[in-house]
């Protein structure tokens, strides 16, 4: 995974704020397999595991970590669009860290993703706005 270092770094500046953040598993870091089909069948089970963590009801959104690779700015790549749009499909809030692409800006925008054009602040704020209304329901009258 080319940005898993950078996706570390943004998971700790959240766990700063008090923000609960889980990386997907970097399906490169020591893989050596001398086969296609280890690796696809070792791909597919990372793939499956970081899924049900986006699908948790637990969880209320992602943060794409799209920088630039390969000369395109805003790169998101097969498996990170497919992300976003289980995302999308469970009603779960997306952040884009640097931009919204071209080649998926029609999608993109009509499914209300929120460009964060390079700044984690706005989804610190809003995750400290949806604590404060989990918590103001909490709240019982007192007799």
């Amino acid at each position: 995974m080319a940005f898993a270092h950078k996706m570390d770094e943004i998971c700790s500046r959240l766990a700063e704020h008090d923000v609960l953040a889980v990386a997907p598993d970097d399906v490169d870091a020591g893989a050596d397999f001398s086969e296609q089909k280890s690796y696809q069948r070792f791909k597919k089970e990372v793939s499956k595991r970081h899924i049900k963590k986006v699908r948790d009801p637990r969880t209320i959104g992602i943060v794409v970590a799209n920088f630039e690779k390969h000369g395109t700015r805003s790169y998101i790549g097969a498996n990170t669009f497919a992300e976003i749009a289980i995302a999308f499909a469970d009603n779960k809030a997306i952040f884009l860290l640097d931009g919204i692409p071209r080649n998926f800006s029609d999608e993109l925008s009509a499914w209300g993703v929120h460009d964060l054009r390079g700044s984690l602040d706005p989804l610190i704020f809003r995750y400290r706005d949806l604590c404060r209304k989990d918590l103001n329901q909490l709240r019982l009258p007192c007799f």
